[in-house]
């Protein structure tokens, strides 16, 4: 008799514990490691897409780089500062250098752009990701 109570006493107990893990639901991933981005949307920094374009690749003759648009895209650049300039320019880089997942080819053009503007420089051991 004891073998038969026990039997129906355990699977009282699983039942039990498959309705309570029933309602429970998996928790969620924690979100990934925020990466700084850029403040200023891409739309804005239309103006710079032209200046990047020509200083990343001169020699293409569809890339004539206009004065007005240098003078502007500098004064952004300079607006946002050394760090956050850097950060957008990692931006630009990644939309005008398309399929390069190489980090450094993306920080070296980055880089090369950002010395276009006086007074805008990276910051030390500047690195795109």
């Amino acid at each position: 008799m004891a073998s038969k109570n026990m039997t129906t006493i355990m699977a009282l107990y699983l039942t039990f514990n498959l309705v309570v893990l029933g309602f429970t639901t998996a928790q969620t991933p924690p979100p990934p490691v925020n990466q700084p981005q850029c403040p200023v949307d891409l739309v804005d920094l239309q103006v710079c897409l032209n200046v990047f374009a020509n200083v990343v690749n001169p020699r293409d003759p569809a890339n004539i780089l206009n004065p007005q648009d240098q003078a502007q895209c500098c004064t952004l650049l300079t607006r946002l500062g050394g760090p956050v300039a850097a950060l957008c320019s990692c931006e630009l880089a990644r939309t005008r250098v398309p399929g390069v997942a190489n980090a450094s080819i993306i920080t070296s053009s980055a880089t090369q752009f950002l010395n276009v503007c006086p007074g805008v420089t990276a910051p030390p051991n500047f690195r795109c990701y």
